[in-house]
């Protein structure tokens, strides 16, 4: 498959996305765009390439293209990122979604490598690790996203090489979609395993048809289009020409019922048929319809090919000079970026002007292209070989004549035969009138029946050539009776060529465009003419305007200057009352700046204590630490453990209050999340126990902050110890709430096995118990411990300030 790099010009065109507001027909847009280009190109783009330019040229996202089986075509996220080429920043993405959510990513991620131009192993090996996961995933998902993940394992499939695998996919997506009902999702399935198959593959043929059934039995006109576009190519590869045309008027008719605009497409194709069965007004009348579709400065990327349609016609009409002018308006905005649409242009003009007998402008035309865009795929290099050997057949320089036709012939033996149309018989005819030329008739026999195996039934002209060249074969090698028989052919199709009928018609149509061409000129100038008169009309009114202005503003300066008088009067009483408030202000603001200061200080210092107590309490954190590590008895190292932590919750308030804004109070949600954060990876390596918190928005002076956390600590890491024996997982519950309104309450609860029966909460010797009931009497609170399905702990005291409710948060907080 050969791939062409399309530069960044489409990129930078001046594009609309505002051709459709409905998905639908964008998705239509891409396609109907993709497959012309992808056709006319001849083998030069593969799809995901063409569909890559319409995208640019319209504004819209690629994976449009791919994802209607996921996706109502609304931009994400991700789908953002990675339009703009963030693939790292989506994989980022990716990371902070979980289970079902990383869906429609994964198939955006997955869709992104796997219709990238080329077959890179590197990027099929990245897209088969997203579509693993999405296929995974969507085991519990949906049936669409199970279509959509293994549709896309499919195209992977074909990409990779494993062509009859990826349509075993195709067909068990299917029939599970019709066992499901889903007809529409069959459909598309059909049309996305056809496309898959090679030109004339009669399954390809069969799958479109079948898809086509189901679409007009829903009555989706959309996707009738698209279907019939591809059904449309296939006949038109096949050559068969007259169902193809028919295709073309049903595809024509049904974009105008659906408003679709872009009809540019199947009537250039209509003009390519018209101009090959040799009623060139019905070429030059699609022709003119096809450029009356490009509505758009982005439809109009591609006008260059258009142009050339109009050249080809002229040419057949030997109106050799018109057809130079439209050549050379393909050529005008030629650059490398597109170089697909404007080089057919340059092979018409070539060929043009050698007809002309001009083949020093054609060969110095080569030899400049040659030098400033020289061809890049084989179809342009094959072709500019042919016509290189046609300039210097008409030059008499046969010796460089024939070397360049052999390069031609040479490469048209590799050159795949879906992708050959008309330019095959003209050129082996042409090649074949060369050996005829230099008195080698059988090789000019040859190729001349070689060119002859491409014709199509439709092709009038091409027959005609045939029987021309025959004609002179026989007569060079004595054949007369022959020579005659076939110059009497090539004489009936001249005839319907330019029989008289069509010749009164071609002129009457030229006629007609030149004088609507004349109309819309008169029309444009009547409307400067009127333009005209209105700017000296609208000259007048400026004047009027200008003068009474003029006028209005003399009355102003005069009310302006009576009304400074009076003020300069007014201010002379003012500046001394003025003078006396400077005074006292001056007295105000030295005294508020002192104050600031101060407090200023006052916080600095306040941080800076609690940076220093932190500092300390992680040193001697520190210490006890290394000492745990010199100890022999594990109840002295539990003692030390249980110290360490303790000194932890404190130095976690002292980090808080100086990192802060508030250097008094301490927002309790914040406070024992860490704090828990802190206890479950020291203590709960497994996972094995899960918190909830209910804690509301509250703020605590230091003073209570501390033995509140404290009784926390304790009450979780008892609960640790000694709750959930074997491995056996718990839930742990923390409230801090109102209890009235003057009270907090303080709960702690988990669902482990509960106090032992024997233990007495009163009689305890326990240090926890004791440390935790010195804290609650430390709040002004009150603490009990009970047991029943786990162990409860309870703690209510009177709050130290009234500064903890959302409503009522200190300044700097809120």
């Amino acid at each position: 498959m050969v791939i062409v790099a399309i530069s960044g010009y489409y990129a930078r065109a001046q594009r609309s996305r505002a051709e459709y507001n409905d998905v639908a027909r964008q998705r239509l847009l891409i396609r109907i765009t993709a497959q012309y280009i992808h056709t006319v190109s001849q083998g030069q783009l593969d799809m995901d390439s063409s569909i890559q330019i319409p995208c640019k040229v319209y504004q819209l996202s690629p994976l449009l293209a791919y994802n209607e089986a996921y996706s109502d075509g609304k931009p994400t996220v991700g789908s953002r990122l990675l339009d703009v080429g963030k693939v790292a920043d989506a994989s980022v993405l990716l990371s902070k979604l979980r289970q079902e959510a990383r869906l429609p990513l994964l198939l955006d991620l997955g869709s992104y490598f796997v219709f990238k131009p080329g077959t890179e192993k590197a990027d099929l090996d990245q897209a088969s690790t997203y579509i693993d996961e999405a296929i995974r995933l969507s085991q519990k998902a949906p049936l669409q996203w199970q279509v959509a993940s293994r549709t896309l394992r499919a195209y992977w499939l074909h990409q990779s090489g494993f062509a009859t695998e990826g349509q075993r996919v195709f067909d068990d997506l299917i029939a599970r979609c019709d066992r499901a009902g889903n007809e529409r999702a069959s459909a598309n399935l059909l049309l996305r395993a056809g496309e898959q198959l090679h030109y004339g593959d009669p399954e390809r043929l069969k799958k479109f048809e079948k898809a086509l059934a189901i679409f007009r039995k829903v009555n989706d006109k959309v996707k009738e289009i698209e279907t019939l576009s591809l059904i449309n190519i296939e006949y038109f590869v096949a050559k068969k020409y007259k169902v193809a045309e028919d295709y073309l008027r049903t595809i024509v008719n049904l974009q105008a019922r659906i408003n679709f605009r872009q009809q540019q497409y199947p009537y250039d194709a209509l003009s390519w048929l018209a101009s090959r069965k040799g009623t060139q007004t019905d070429a030059l009348t699609y022709s003119n319809k096809s450029l009356a579709g490009l509505a758009s400065r982005a439809d109009s990327t591609f006008i260059s090919y258009f142009y050339t349609r109009r050249g080809q016609v002229y040419a057949r009409l030997l109106k050799l000079n018109e057809a130079l002018f439209w050549y050379d308006k393909g050529l005008k905005h030629r650059s490398s970026g597109t170089r697909l649409f404007w080089y057919s242009a340059l092979i018409g003009k070539v060929l043009t002007l050698n007809d002309m007998g001009r083949a020093k402008d054609a060969l110095s035309l080569l030899k400049e292209a040659q030098r400033l865009y020289p061809p890049n795929t084989h179809f342009h290099r094959m072709h500019f070989a042919l016509l290189l050997g046609r300039s210097y057949e008409s030059l008499k320089k046969f010796s460089l004549a024939e070397t360049n036709y052999q390069v031609f012939l040479t490469m048209a033996e590799k050159f795949p035969v879906e992708y050959v149309h008309d330019e095959f018989p003209a050129a082996f005819f042409q090649i074949s009138s060369f050996y005829r030329t230099i008195g080698k008739t059988r090789q000019a026999r040859d190729y001349l029946e070689r060119g002859k195996g491409y014709i199509s039934s439709f092709d009038i002209l091409a027959k005609d050539n045939y029987y021309y060249n025959l004609f002179k074969i026989d007569s060079v090698e004595g054949r007369h009776l022959d020579a005659i028989r076939h110059l009497k052919h090539s004489y009936e199709f001249t005839d319907s060529l330019f029989s008289h009928e069509q010749r009164k018609r071609t002129e009457e149509l030229l006629v007609k465009y030149e004088a609507e061409k004349k109309d819309k000129d008169i029309q444009l100038l009547n409307s400067q003419n009127q333009l005209e008169r209105l700017r000296t009309e609208q000259a007048h009114r400026t004047r009027n305007i200008v003068v009474a202005g003029l006028v209005l503003l003399l009355i102003i300066i005069a009310l302006l200057v009576n009304r400074y008088i009076i003020k300069q009067r007014t201010n002379s009483k003012l500046v001394a009352n003025q003078r006396e408030l400077d005074q006292k202000n001056n007295f105000l603001e030295t005294l508020t700046t002192e104050q600031d200061k101060l407090l200023k200080e006052k916080e600095w210092l306040l941080k800076e204590v609690h940076h220093r107590v932190k500092n300390n309490l992680q040193m001697v954190t520190s210490l006890l630490y290394s000492q745990s590590m010199y100890l022999q008895d594990e109840r002295a190292k539990l003692a030390v453990t249980d110290s360490l932590r303790r000194m932890q919750a404190m130095a976690l308030i002292h980090q808080k209050l100086y990192q802060d804004e508030n250097t008094s109070s301490l927002s309790m949600p914040d406070y024992i999340n860490e704090l828990i954060s802190y206890l479950q990876e020291s203590f709960d390596e497994g996972g094995q126990i899960t918190f909830k918190q209910t804690i509301e928005p509250l703020f605590l002076d230091v003073s209570q902050a501390i033995p509140l956390g404290l009784i926390v600590t304790e009450s979780i890491v008892n609960t640790m110890k000694h709750a959930f024996l074997q491995g056996q997982k718990g839930v742990v519950r923390i409230e801090l709430q109102h209890d009235g309104p003057d009270y907090f309450v303080l709960k702690i609860a988990d669902n482990g096995i509960g106090l032992p029966t024997s233990l007495d909460t009163k009689e305890s010797n326990s240090l926890g118990l004791e440390l935790m009931q010195g804290l609650a009497r430390q709040l002004n609170g009150s603490f009990t411990i009970e047991s029943s399905t786990g162990v409860l702990v309870t703690v209510r005291f009177i709050p130290v300030s009234r500064h903890y409710s959302p409503t009522n948060l200190p300044e700097n907080i809120s």
